[in-house]
């Protein structure tokens, strides 16, 4: 029976990381978002495997989902007061098996509100080019607070509350790359 491993990766992680981010998000890729894992290299995921928390789902040794999660303290133009998840990869050939919901509730549970005690956090999201992650961010709870035009796409910002007595809006913030195509959206 295999088992299920949630860990931190490592610098030895990148080759198997960069395999699998490239294969999961190459769809996205050929729908025409630019995002920074529809191009990752080896230098950008060891440098994310080494400044942020990149968390992982191992199977047998193989590395089958994983999440970013970049803390506001990690650069000098947050996108957020609250930490913010990226790089969210599935291994498509175990598309539609509940591994990608399994990790992403293990990151939102277990590490953010449990362990970092993070009242909220946020996430970026296509909003044209690839509508149907909007719904699926929706239906699991995500609310919209920003969008931009980027690319001919609309980026989206959503957040999760995950303590409510602890949550602040004014956290939320203004995205550095904001402009004047840009707009906060209802909280």
């Amino acid at each position: 029976m295999s088992e299920d491993i949630f860990r931190i990766a490592t610098k030895e992680d990148a080759p198997a990381f960069l395999e699998l981010l490239s294969s999961a998000f190459k769809s996205v890729g050929e729908l025409g978002i630019n995002w920074p894992s529809t191009r990752a290299t080896l230098e950008m995921v060891t440098e994310n495997i080494v400044n942020s928390t990149a968390v992982v789902l191992e199977r047998d040794g193989r590395l089958i989902s994983t999440l970013t999660i970049r803390f506001p303290w990690e650069s000098k133009a947050p996108v957020s007061g609250y930490p913010f998840v990226w790089w969210f990869a599935t291994a498509p050939d175990l598309s539609g098996q509940g591994i990608g919901n399994k990790l992403l509730e293990y990151v939102e549970n277990t590490l953010l509100r449990d362990t970092f005690k993070a009242p909220a956090f946020t996430l970026g999201t296509s909003g044209k080019k690839h509508p149907w992650l909007l719904d699926m961010y929706k239906r699991k709870g995500y609310k919209q607070y920003f969008q931009h035009e980027n690319d001919g796409d609309i980026g989206i910002l959503m957040y999760k509350v995950l303590i409510p007595e602890r949550f602040d809006e004014n956290i939320l913030g203004t995205p550095p790359f904001s402009d004047a195509k840009a707009e906060k959206t209802s909280v």
